[in-house]
């Protein structure tokens, strides 16, 4: 139990019901080993709608409800004792006065201790009456201050459990009936669980001890190989995270060499396309100044001829003989 400074008391998570988030109030256990108040289970049962499975509202794993109800589930004394020592360690720490628990006179007279064996705050008066009673004289008390409030949790024992049944309430419950799976007093054991199996609690706490034992044990070697089990996962992960990296290296590597190699290629590829381009391109400019020069000197004979046509006489034009037919000819000829 963890406590807080200026008189103040921090109640536990672990002993609060999940349900109604108050401390637990008659807890019972579920196979799941989940815990929930009792009224709290009647409440949700009740309200699933379903008598014989009940899904935990923590894990969601099913609990088969007896016959009998949630009522027959066992009880987690344990947690129960916890509630128990958490109330009185908040009277202790929060109120700054508490009333005396053996005081038969009505004057209210005001604690000074908490008896951790009989469960009782006492007042001065009572307090030496414990020290100076032989049987008493041996209880564990403890003050009511920050410092008792921290030694009640490991000074204050787990107390007698006893009967609920009619007329038993002074019984306590030093017997197991394995057939009913329940604590039972021994008025119980010899008249209602006459004909079951029923066992002095001892011996059946030994036997559940030596199985727990066991089951831890189980568990121990289980848990051990599962985390080998998990080591070598993560070491395959990192791994996996290795090569993973090694992979993406190298396909990046890859692709920058293939990315330059591409690109000296196009380099290579576009240099020789201008090139053949700028050979074409001279070429066909020269054969088009050669075709200009072509017309040119077409062009030249055909006007000459057009005008002895026109201008020149038949002296004139017999003069000039067969010339300019004759260059003609050969200009168109080289041409075709």
């Amino acid at each position: 139990m963890e406590l807080e400074p200026k008189n103040s008391v921090v109640i536990n998570k672990v002993i609060i019901c999940h349900l109604c988030s108050k401390p637990f109030d008659d807890p019972r256990i579920l196979s799941c080993l989940h815990s929930f108040c009792l009224q709290c289970l009647h409440h949700e049962i009740e309200k699933s709608g379903s008598q014989q499975m009940f899904q935990c509202p923590i894990c969601e794993r099913n609990t088969s409800i007896p016959v009998g109800g949630a009522s027959v589930l066992p009880q987690n004394l344990h947690l129960g004792f916890e509630v128990e020592v958490a109330g009185y360690m908040s009277k202790m720490v929060n109120n700054s006065e508490v009333c005396c628990d053996e005081c038969m006179d009505g004057s209210n007279s005001l604690a000074v201790v908490f008896c951790c064996t009989c469960r009782q705050f006492l007042c001065k008066h009572c307090h030496n009456h414990h020290k100076r009673s032989r049987h008493l004289s041996k209880h564990n008390m403890v003050g009511l201050d920050q410092e008792g409030a921290r030694q009640l949790h490991t000074t204050m024992k787990p107390g007698d459990h006893y009967c609920s049944q009619p007329n038993h309430e002074d019984n306590k419950l030093n017997f197991y009936c394995e057939t009913c799976s329940l604590l039972v007093c021994l008025h119980c054991s010899t008249v209602t669980h006459k004909s079951h199996s029923v066992k002095e609690i001892s011996t059946v706490a030994k036997t559940h001890q030596m199985e727990i034992t066991g089951a831890l044990e189980d568990a121990k070697e289980v848990v051990t190989k599962l985390t080998g089990a998990i080591e070598g996962n993560n070491r395959m992960i990192e791994q996996v995270e290795i090569s993973k990296q090694t992979a993406f290296l190298a396909i990046n590597q890859a692709f920058e060499i293939l990315q330059q190699t591409l690109e000296e290629r196009k380099k290579t590829l576009l240099s020789e396309l201008e090139a053949i381009l700028l050979s074409k391109t001279t070429a066909l400019t020269l054969q088009k100044e050669h075709f200009e020069k072509m017309v040119g000197d077409i062009g030249h004979y055909t006007d000459m001829a057009s005008q002895i046509l026109q201008t020149h006489t038949d002296h004139e034009i017999v003069a000039l003989g067969g010339l300019i037919p004759t260059e003609l000819q050969a200009t168109l000829k080289r041409v075709q």
